[in-house]
């Protein structure tokens, strides 16, 4: 009765409800908090996210601080760094009652740090399409933190989960195609992107041995920047709207259980030609996450130091 209780609690703790083993459920929610903490931010900002997967049940909070740094050339061919820092908690939407009247009402919230740094090049093909690509070694130590939950197998759950933090290790490959335009004042652009994560991971729990796993995600991105709205002396404000659709594949695709999600969302830019001269214009943006089992939303603040 106790494997079975063990079984239950596992299965309620992680992001797929299918799994039936410790090892399938602990790696089940270690690769939903890992992949989506990767996959659901953008390139540059300093992002704080929500998001509901009603599909299984869990929310996720997240704060991100990415940024692209692209270096002068006077060819067509021009290198750039990347890099990332961040933080997700992951948490059931609810408490939950499995079978013997335990009920699990424990703050059962998996959390995970990132840092990240990379490069890669950039190809005018012509002045208005260029291509890029290049990669992102990304750190991550990821844990469980809960109270015990009512009943006699809290101390079990509490002794497997509690203090125990995974290394990980996640290799980003990327490439897109920009196409980008100015036609009187307004800035329209159409990109396409591609990024796939090969993440490893050593658990520390004494079961468990090394895991890996891949996620991808392709992304078509249309928009457009308006001219000046208003100015200040040589600061001007713009407003940016976009569209993006997403689609996933691999492992990520399994744990969250959809396959597409869409973003519509807005940016409000403060261009500052001449001062500070460590950004060439600051931004705030704001955009709305949907798809059939997934709902959230974006808030970003930050600067551009180059284009």
């Amino acid at each position: 009765m106790l494997i079975k209780r063990l079984a239950a609690a596992f299965t309620l703790v992680s992001m797929s409800l299918f799994a039936q083993t410790p090892s399938d459920v602990a790696k089940a929610a270690h690769l939903a908090n890992i992949n989506t903490l990767l996959i659901f931010t953008s390139q540059e900002g300093l992002n704080s996210g929500h998001y509901n997967f009603s599909n299984v049940g869990v929310r996720m909070d997240l704060y991100h601080l990415p940024f692209i740094y692209h270096f002068h050339s006077d060819t067509k061919l021009n290198s750039f760094v990347v890099g990332n820092v961040g933080y997700s908690r992951v948490y059931l939407n609810e408490d939950i009652e499995i079978p013997d009247g335990v009920r699990l009402d424990y703050d059962n919230h998996l959390r995970t740090y990132t840092a990240g740094l990379g490069g890669g090049l950039r190809y005018k093909l012509i002045p208005t399409l260029s291509i890029l690509g290049g990669v992102e070694f990304i750190y991550s130590t990821s844990g469980v933190s809960i109270k015990k939950p009512k009943g006699h197998i809290g101390d079990v759950i509490e002794d497997f989960f509690n203090k125990n933090y995974n290394q990980n290790i996640s290799y980003k490959f990327f490439t897109s195609l920009e196409y980008r335009q100015e036609i009187e004042g307004y800035k329209p652009y159409a990109i396409v992107n591609y990024k796939i994560y090969d993440t490893k991971s050593t658990f520390t729990f004494d079961t468990l041995s090394k895991i890996q796993t891949q996620s991808s995600i392709t992304t078509l991105s249309l928009g457009v920047e308006s001219p000046k709205l208003m100015e200040f002396s040589q600061n001007y404000l713009t407003l940016e709207g976009y569209y993006h659709a997403n689609f996933l594949s691999g492992s990520v695709k399994d744990v969250v259980k959809f396959g597409e999600f869409n973003a519509l969302g807005s940016v409000l830019y403060y261009y500052t030609p001449d001062k500070p001269w460590w950004a060439s214009r600051f931004f705030f943006e704001l955009n709305a996450v949907k798809a059939s089992g997934l709902d959230g939303y974006n808030v970003g603040v930050g600067f551009t130091v180059d284009f």
